[in-house]
């Protein structure tokens, strides 16, 4: 048997060396044929995780042949028929060094035929290694059956099978095996994964202008199929389909860290992929995800885009999240992606049931992106009353506020500016709308106004394509001429409410989801996420260059947290003349209730210290756990300020305030109310009603004055 396998090698390698192809490699299973999956053969094993090398034997329906596949290609009859048990075995691919090129101006005659081992292949124009260690492989076996007598056949059954001593132990990310014929990904004519025919060798390298190369190469003809299985860590299988595939990216196309976008290809509920891939929303159907290959960073943090977007959870914006995974191939390992949403109609549709054909959706300066012009249309007159009328006038600012949301827009721009976005605002751009007329009745992203998604946070987080820059001014960046979003944002900065919304939301933020600790919290625990998989991944792809190297760039994104509020402040205080800081000191027993600062709830401790300007309130909140009740705020002195457990402070000078609580044991009266339950409705509607006393007083200031 050893014999004869060492043979068909060797014939394969002469047939591969001298270009000879006795059938075509390409070949597809005849689609006229009807699919039964009545003649599904039984598998011994299925795919997953195994603990030892083993035999799997196959079982045909009556009157059926079934014929399989090692190589990821799609079986048919011209493939080897199964007819006894196909072994299977830890595989290894040994690191050799070799570099397979696979682009215009790499070779003399006919262009190479891409062979396995694939991962010696050349998948970038530049800065790409060949592996410096082992790579560890699985098996992906494709199997089909067809009927004796009539037109019929069987599913394709795909499944990847891993073998290692400590497999259910080796990976702490999920695993996706991705599996597609070799001639789709690695062919000279129409490969997506290398340079290939469409690449343009005397374009030059050195200043990123180079986007030439089949992976370049875009739209419904350069759609790949594929197939698809998603393991959990102990090798359980979540979801297995079919999939389209594509290249995503921009420039980062090049990289030899690609990243992938995947399509849901199928009919009925195969349509989609149905699977919360993400803990952190309630989302489990989606007709595209991306499997991210770190985009520009893939050198330096290859996590620190995901980190970014996954801090401003908190806030009033459409993210992407992120879901880690360990990536193969057809079978060989292709280190870390992050499966991510992919920003389009259908993320909008999916989040918030909304009608795809009932969406606008645009980007940069407002160049449609989905929708039709009509959508448009109602975007540019809008931005163009903006930018002529004075937003300083209550009519004209609310004429704007019915077209776009005004909150949604004062976190977008917080959250850039935070983030130090160097490939912002000329680019990176995009944001909705549902074409109906305004309606502020209705759900939030069903009320015809415009919303801002937070996209691409490469350049940013101390990560900037290497760079560090938490003292950049943005406020200077949006000054430039051709920046629309910039003289949109100035415009609204002219009406005073705009202002001080934008202001106080700033500050807050910056003590909150912003604040120097609680980011380094994420950051730290971003680090012990990756920080088990990265050796292996350094050693596939040669990037970073060092598991030293990677933990430099994630300390410098500690350094960033640490740094970036300090420099905000400043410019805040320098920008908008505002004035000094003082520092209040809020000393709480978090056993005892849950502690909001200006809407957001805090981690348990039992001292904030939180620093705010002159004059500028800030806003508290009390939730008191069971058995617990409310006795007052106090001052440094233990003087009673208030009973309200919501409460709003303005200080101008370091101030230290206290909140007391006493033991209660709560007792149903006669009535069947709780005493509690009146003391808090009693003590919210006198908030309630100073709220509105101040709000009445400043509209009509702002009236008498506009």
């Amino acid at each position: 048997m050893k014999k004869l396998i060492i043979m068909f090698f060797i014939v394969l390698s002469v047939v591969s060396f001298m270009k000879i192809r006795f059938f075509d490699t390409h070949a597809k299973i005849d689609e006229s044929m009807v699919v039964d999956a009545a003649l599904n053969p039984i598998l011994s094993f299925t795919g997953g995780f195994y603990g030892a090398d083993f035999y799997l034997e196959i079982t045909p329906k009556p009157n059926t042949k079934v014929y399989y596949t090692l190589d990821s290609s799609m079986p048919d009859t011209s493939k080897m028929r199964y007819q006894e048990p196909i072994l299977i075995q830890e595989k290894w691919i040994e690191a050799t060094g070799d570099e397979i090129r696979i682009q215009k101006g790499s070779f003399t005659g006919e262009p190479p035929v891409p062979t396995y081992p694939i991962s010696m292949i050349r998948t970038g124009s530049q800065k790409w290694k060949s592996p410096s260690e082992d790579i560890f492989a699985g098996t992906v076996l494709k199997v089909v059956a067809f009927h004796d007598t009539i037109n019929t056949r069987s599913e394709v059954l795909t499944n990847t099978y891993f073998v290692h001593e400590n497999m259910h132990e080796k990976y702490t990310f999920p695993v996706m095996s991705l599996s597609a014929d070799i001639m789709d990904l690695y062919s000279y004519e129409s490969g997506i994964f290398v340079p290939g025919l469409h690449y343009d060798p005397s374009i030059s390298e050195d200043a990123h202008d180079n986007r030439t190369g089949n992976y370049y190469q875009t739209g419904d003809a350069w759609e790949k199929e594929a197939y698809i299985e998603y393991y959990d860590q102990s090798g359980m299988l979540l979801l297995s389909q079919d999939a389209g595939l594509r290249i995503h990216g921009g420039l980062s196309r090049k990289y030899l860290v690609k990243s992938y976008r995947l399509y849901a290809r199928g009919s009925g509920s195969n349509d989609m992929f149905s699977y919360p891939f993400f803990n952190d929303k309630d989302v489990d159907e989606f007709k595209r995800i991306i499997l991210r290959g770190g985009g520009q960073t893939y050198e330096y943090t290859l996590m620190g885009e995901a980190l970014a977007q996954s801090i401003l959870k908190p806030l009033s914006l459409d993210i992407q999240s992120f879901q880690p995974v360990i990536l193969f191939v057809n079978g060989e390992y292709f280190g870390i992606r992050n499966i991510r949403d992919r920003i389009d109609r259908y993320y909008i549709s999916t989040h918030y049931d909304i009608d795809p054909d009932q969406l606008t959706m645009l980007t940069g300066h407002g160049s449609l992106e989905d929708g039709d012009l009509r959508g448009a249309t109602h975007y540019h007159a809008m931005y163009q009353y903006a930018v002529t009328q004075d937003l300083s006038l209550k009519k004209h600012y609310e004429y704007i506020e019915k077209r776009m949301d005004i909150d949604n827009f004062i976190d977008y721009y917080i959250s850039e500016l935070y983030m130090a976005n160097v490939d912002w605002p000329q680019n990176n751009i995009i944001y909705w709308r549902k074409n109906v007329s305004y309606n502020e009745d209705a759900p939030y992203g069903h009320d015809g106004r415009w919303r801002w998604i937070v996209y691409d946070l490469d350049a940013s987080f101390g990560a900037s394509w290497g760079g560090y820059y938490p003292e950049i001014d943005i406020f200077e960046r949006l000054t430039g001429d051709s920046w629309k979003t910039g003289k949109l944002f100035y415009a609204l900065m002219a009406n005073d409410l705009f202002k001080g919304k934008f202001i106080h939301r700033f500050h807050t933020l910056l003590n909150t989801v912003f604040e120097e600790n609680h980011v380094l919290e994420q950051v730290e625990s971003m680090i012990d996420l990756y920080a088990p998989e990265m050796e292996e991944h350094i050693a596939r792809y040669g990037y970073p260059s060092s598991y030293q190297n990677w933990l430099f760039y994630v300390n410098r994104m500690k350094d960033f947290a640490e740094g970036r509020p300090s420099t905000l402040r400043m410019q805040l205080k320098n920008y908008f003349d505002l004035g000094k800081t003082h520092q209040l000191t809020i000393l709480h027993d978090p056993t005892k209730a849950d502690l909001y600062l200006n809407q957001f709830l805090q981690t348990p401790q039992d001292r904030y210290d939180v620093d705010l300007f002159d004059h500028l309130p800030y806003d508290i909140r009390l939730i008191p756990k069971q058995g617990y009740r409310f006795k007052g705020w106090f001052d440094g002195y233990g003087r009673l300020l208030s009973l309200n457990p919501d409460a709003s402070f303005t200080i101008e000078q370091n101030y230290i305030i206290e909140s007391r609580f006493e033991a209660y044991h709560e007792t149903l009266p006669p009535d069947g109310s709780y005493g509690q339950e009146e003391d808090i409705l009693l003590f919210g509607m006198i908030g309630f009603l100073s709220i509105l006393a101040i709000t009445v007083y400043i509209y009509q200031k702002r009236t008498k004055k506009s």
